[in-house]
């Protein structure tokens, strides 16, 4: 029997009625994408990217480990085809992206250098293929922001996204819902579906996607679609609680303090209620988690073990300040027998690209926060205010998330906030056409001239974002 019909028996149970219709689904979804709609695919690809034990098992299927690469290449090939007077379009963050992804890949090289290891040069290289699966995320953007072009079809990939972490932190509620909390122990923990970025990652991921939760919730006026988002608050809210994360809390918690800063007060009175009442509202599990960080006048062990690689990898900085030792090389350096990581992103983005590749991240997500408050102070509909602000709030939570940890270069925690960020960066497009037609001048850099119509470096022509889904 070949290996692909061994696959439906491989899992317990089979290979599972979700990961086959998912496969079956995304087999259907390239063809359309080519000869229909690009976006169809997108409908069917973002939703799964979190979904990382999934997508392992669709992996012993045919071109299964392929699959997330050929359906992003079937939406590009169908822009290409139906919209390539769109393709990509242009959005204040392009060449800033373009210029980091080659910036990064120069840096495959000094890595390759400093740890003598073969040229970035073939795609079968492992450093070259994590780079190339950083880089992914941009170009997913790229595609997002091209082929979604109206309030409707943002709005049907928002709900999708939804229904994804929904049914995901239903599953997660089922697994952990039966545990006994009366006392912490790792073994109450549970990474869910997001695979090997494991349970940190998943606290992360679902901590961020809360945040844009409860930013976006004020500006849906549709009760089917307000009550999918309560709905996935509830169960994002709970996965976040039991996940055990303190960097998650953290991370939680500073998102609410943006929120309740910029517009939502009542944030700011749940923040306070939370910092100063939370032993009185947790579990004692979840108390003892964040409680054992310190053991008297001791660190507990697993934050002094971070503390230790903290420590150790800021005495390579001086030897490498300006370029670092080239990226993905912290775990061929063989600074710990246990980890590959500094579990704090900025220490590795220093280590390896120097202080010039930590300037260039930061600025990244400055950018990024500036382009939501932009579109939120901006935009008098309701939806792309909040959908600006959601996204400053996303960011600002995941600056968060990665000082105790790599959340950054895990496609299954970030596809998300690259798609809501292409979403803001249409919306931004959609706002300045609908204000040219209205004939309305505005100073904004980059936008369509209301007497000509000629496209200046912003955007390039779309249509009204009127069309149906």
């Amino acid at each position: 029997m070949s290996p692909h019909a061994l696959a439906l028996f491989a899992f317990p149970g089979g290979l599972g009625v979700t990961s086959l219709l998912l496969y079956l689904v995304a087999a259907l979804a390239i063809p359309l994408s080519l000869f229909v709609q690009p976006r169809i695919g997108l409908y069917v690809l973002i939703p799964m990217m979190p979904l990382q034990t999934v997508r392992y098992q669709i992996q012993v299927l045919p071109f299964g480990d392929k699959l997330v690469d050929i359906l992003l290449l079937s939406v590009i090939l169908g822009l290409l085809i139906w919209k390539s007077d769109q393709f990509p379009l242009k959005t204040p963050l392009n060449s800033y992206l373009l210029f980091f992804c080659l910036f990064l890949y120069a840096a495959l090289w000094i890595g390759s250098l400093v740890i003598h290891t073969p040229w970035p040069l073939l795609p079968n290289d492992e450093r070259f293929v994590v780079w190339k699966n950083t880089a992914e995320m941009p170009l997913l953007f790229l595609v997002v922001a091209s082929a979604i072009d109206s309030k409707r079809q943002m709005q049907v990939l928002l709900g999708l996204m939804m229904i994804t972490v929904l049914r995901a932190n239903i599953g997660f509620f089922h697994t952990v819902s039966g545990r006994d909390f009366t006392h912490f122990s790792n073994n109450l923990r549970y990474a869910g579906v997001l695979g090997y970025a494991g349970q940190n990652g998943l606290a992360a991921f679902m901590s961020e996607f809360l945040i844009f939760l409860l930013a976006v919730y004020s500006g849906i006026r549709q009760m089917h679609f307000k009550a999918l988002v309560v709905l996935s608050i509830m169960f994002s809210a709970y996965c976040v609680l039991f996940s055990f994360s303190r960097g998650g809390y953290v991370s939680f918690l500073a998102g609410l303090l943006f929120l309740g800063v910029l517009k939502e007060r009542k944030y700011l009175v749940l923040l306070i209620l939370l910092v100063f009442g939370w032993q009185t509202i947790v579990p004692n599990a979840v108390r003892e988690r964040v409680l054992m960080t310190y053991d008297g006048n001791q660190v507990e062990s697993s934050a002094n073990e971070r503390l230790q690689l903290w420590q150790d990898a800021l005495t390579i900085i001086p030897e490498h300040p300006i370029l670092g030792t080239g990226f993905d090389t912290y775990r061929f350096l063989g600074r710990s027998a246990d980890y590959l990581d500094t579990h704090n992103y900025y220490v590795k983005v220093t280590v390896e690209t120097g202080f010039i590749g930590l300037f260039l991240f930061l600025y990244l997500l400055w950018l990024m926060v500036r382009e939501g408050l932009y579109l939120f102070r901006e935009s008098g509909d309701p939806f792309f205010s909040s959908l600006g602000l959601g996204i400053a709030a996303l960011v600002f939570s995941a600056f968060f998330a990665n000082l105790f940890g790599d959340r950054w270069m895990y496609q299954q925690i970030t596809a998300y906030m690259w798609t809501i960020m292409a979403l803001v960066c249409r919306a931004r497009v959609i706002l300045h056409l609908d204000a040219s037609t209205e004939g309305h001048a505005t100073n904004a850099p980059g936008i369509l001239t209301p007497r000509t119509g000629s496209c200046l470096p912003f955007c390039k022509t779309v249509n009204d974002g009127k069309d149906a889904a």
